[in-house]
């Protein structure tokens, strides 16, 4: 004799997808402000020519006009619009932070992975770390560009030679930790190669420590450029930049202000998204963390 089954109830895609921002929302808030303070920054950034004008259209007879229709954030000293260069001089600090954290990120993954497991090389890039660690990034900014002109690419690679240390110390800590745990040893007695064993059991336990530091870098890397520019060693001063308005319009502050506030409230807003953000993930991958119970 068979009974009928009762029938399975199975939830919309669409309620698994609410329930889980949901869950991730209460367990992690600081993961979703920051995710959603700076994807709405980046979506700005990259639909800027849909919504403003030429930033860099110079118009005399409109110089340091206030807030209206026409300009939301006034013009500048040159007439140019203060909204236009504000949402274009978002994508020079997000080139620059993301970059550079993904080349930082990257070479100290290889860097520290090498000097975690090879004890033969470890003493001698360490103190090559060291040496790097030094170097203050404003005059490494300023030799470079001494020497080739001011450009993104140069200041970018400064910014991440610098950050580099950072990154392959915190990945070599996490390698020595991990090669003396028993299922690391049972794989290499097991016969598997060293290659594989990287892949497979090594390199994901660095993942979410390099995730934060990542952040962490990014956001020093905004902050760096925007000083660089401020200085006039960063950017090329042609390149609407955060660092180049704040220069240039400060000896206007009196008079039009938001030419001084506009970029540097977005400033502080990127670099507070990005912090937020990675201050989440510290407190998503560590298990003792209190939101994760």
């Amino acid at each position: 004799m068979t009974f009928p089954s009762a029938p399975i109830e199975t939830l919309p895609t669409g309620h698994l997808r609410v329930s889980g921002f949901s869950r991730l929302a209460r367990r992690c808030p600081l993961v979703l402000i920051g995710g959603v303070l700076l994807a709405a920054l980046i979506l700005l950034a990259l639909a800027a020519p849909l919504y403003t004008g030429d930033p860099l259209n110079i118009d005399p007879f409109k110089r340091l006009q206030p807030p209206s229709a026409e300009m939301w954030f006034g013009s500048d000293n040159l007439g140019r619009d203060v909204f236009a260069r504000t949402v274009f001089g978002a994508r020079i600090s997000l080139v620059v932070g993301l970059t550079s954290a993904t080349g930082a990120a990257l070479a100290g993954l290889m860097i520290g992975v090498i000097a975690g497991y090879s004890r033969n090389f470890d003493s001698v890039i360490m103190r090559v770390m060291d040496g790097l660690m030094s170097i203050p990034t404003i005059l490494l900014a300023i030799a470079l560009i001494s020497l080739t002109g001011p450009s993104v690419s140069i200041l970018i690679v400064a910014i991440t030679i610098v950050q580099l240390p950072s990154v392959s110390r915190l990945v070599r800590s996490v390698v020595i930790s991990v090669r003396e745990r028993p299922y690391v040893e049972a794989s290499l007695c097991g016969g598997a190669r060293l290659p594989k064993v990287l892949w497979r059991h090594v390199l994901p336990s660095t993942i979410p420590a390099l995730m934060v530091q990542s952040a962490i870098v990014c956001a020093d890397a905004i902050l760096t450029e925007a000083g660089l520019s401020f200085l006039g060693v960063g950017v090329p001063p042609e390149i609407p930049s955060w660092g180049n308005m704040i220069s240039s319009s400060r000896l206007y502050l009196s008079i039009a202000p938001m030419t001084v506030f506009a970029p540097g409230i977005c400033l502080a807003v990127m670099v507070l998204a990005v912090n937020l953000l990675g201050d989440g993930l510290r407190d998503l991958f560590d298990p003792r963390s209190k939101r994760r119970r």
